[in-house]
């Protein structure tokens, strides 16, 4: 299958089959098996946003080396690549700083 690239809006009727690579802007997506995000991309020292939701801005699942340093609305989360124990592996955004998660093992 060849490569086709638009330039303004898109509309399918049944859906489109293959890969997509590049940045996607749309509504709402809709994908049977994998969707990767950023797999390109090394995390960063203190966070990067790696999947952004709904309307709250800076509402997402971030990840990153190192603690938290990012800024984030209050209920995301943060993936910390480099943890080692049981309290410093995930977090999650308070109202006004990070909170580590404990987790078993």
């Amino acid at each position: 299958m060849a490569n086709t690239t638009f330039s303004g809006p898109v509309i399918s009727d049944n859906g489109f089959v293959g890969n997509v690579t590049g940045n996607v802007t749309a509504t709402t997506v809709s994908a049977t098996g994998n969707v990767t995000a950023d797999s390109g991309t090394a995390p960063t020292a203190g966070g990067m946003l790696s999947f952004a939701m709904s309307s709250t801005a800076n509402l997402g699942i971030y990840v990153g080396s190192g603690a938290p340093s990012i800024s984030a609305a209050q209920g995301s989360l943060y993936l910390r690549t480099d943890g080692t124990t049981t309290n410093d592996r995930i977090y999650v955004r308070g109202s006004s700083t990070w909170i580590a998660i404990t987790t078993a093992s």
